[in-house]
């Protein structure tokens, strides 16, 4: 009998010590420390929407296969550097300390939902749950800090981040405005309306040059750089209203090492420069044979590979016509005069 009182006795003691003890992890868990992240818990690889509003602008990307696209941008493909840039400044912010809550200092700080000076970011599922969400207010007074706060946890508290956030927030910021980046040492000819440009010995230059007359040397640099850097300013489906009449007169052929080339046809419309684009391959069949060996087979495979590239891009180019700075637009529109000078 007096076993089973002391047996009872430390039963009840240890039940005290497990009670204490859990009230003081849960105690420690829910205390501020200042340098923690804001959202620690947040799997990037989870994400399949990211919804960007700032006042009445809003950018919404949802995940397509290997890459984001801009829904509210007809589905145009965004820049995977831009996209993984945003997500990884979010895991980056760091708090300074805890604020406070409530409705009076939320609207202080501008951190209501729908304010036209506050940063509302929704991190969502491919089951379309939300993962987060979370404001962006105003920065702290001297500088240093942005007040934050989630919209998705009940009684949510107000932080002041460590450094002001800055995050991307509209379209452009995220448009994947880059064509083509092809270096002119793959390019082994060009055709332009009236002229022909040729490789000599890994030289390109002009053919038929007259008596008298020389290459203009930053003309001819400038077409040799056709396809680098070559970059939109806006986006059009090809059937938009303010694209679909547009006159395209001039063409230049861009042909590569590698046997493919790319057309680029230019339209002017007032001030503004417009430009279509199309690749093809020289290439039209091509199989690999049993005894084939093991450089023939690598070397048509690649070939199969690059028509096969060459058809995607086609495929998916085909749909856009793209606005283009002045500066590109007047590449394509070189003629052969202008690639000359009196010698």
């Amino acid at each position: 009998m007096k076993i089973n009182k002391i047996l009872g006795v430390v039963a009840a003691v240890l039940l005290v010590i497990s009670a204490l003890s859990y009230r003081e992890s849960v105690t420690r868990a829910e205390r501020f420390e200042r340098g923690q992240k804001f959202l620690p818990n947040l799997n990037p690889d989870e994400i399949a929407e990211i919804v960007v509003t700032k006042g009445e602008n809003a950018t919404r990307l949802r995940r397509s296969d290997d890459e984001f696209v801009i829904v509210d941008a007809n589905g145009y493909p965004a820049k995977n550097d831009a996209v993984n840039r945003f997500v990884k400044q979010v895991l980056d912010v760091s708090l300074e300390k805890r604020v406070g809550s409530g409705a009076d200092l939320e609207n202080e700080l501008e951190l209501t939902v729908g304010d036209e000076d506050t940063l509302d970011v929704v991190f969502t599922d491919k089951n379309d749950k939300t993962m987060v969400q979370f404001l962006v207010g105003k920065p702290f007074d001297d500088g240093n800090g942005s007040y934050v706060r989630r919209v998705d946890v009940e009684d949510s508290e107000i932080y002041l981040t460590d450094k002001i956030v800055y995050l991307s927030s509209s379209h452009d910021d995220f448009l994947k405005k880059e064509i083509l980046n092809v270096a002119q040492t793959e390019i082994v000819g060009i055709k332009g309306p009236d002229y022909v440009v040729e490789d000599r010995d890994g030289v390109l230059q002009l053919a038929g040059v007259p008596g008298g007359k020389k290459e203009n040397i930053t003309r001819m640099g400038q077409i040799k750089a056709g396809l680098t850097a070559l970059r939109f300013n806006k986006h059009f489906l090809a059937d938009d209203p303010e694209v679909v009449n547009l006159s395209f007169d001039s063409t230049v052929t861009f042909d590569l090492k590698d046997q493919s080339g790319y057309q680029v046809t230019v339209a002017s419309n007032d001030d503004k420069h417009y430009v279509k684009i199309r690749g093809f391959h020289k290439v039209q069949e091509i199989s690999i044979a049993p005894d084939d060996d093991e450089e023939v087979v690598k070397e048509k495979s690649e070939i199969l590979a690059r028509a096969d590239e060459i058809r995607k891009f086609n495929a998916f180019h085909g749909s856009w016509v793209y606005e283009v700075s002045e500066t590109i637009a007047g590449k394509i529109r070189l003629v052969r005069s202008d690639l000359l000078e009196d010698a």
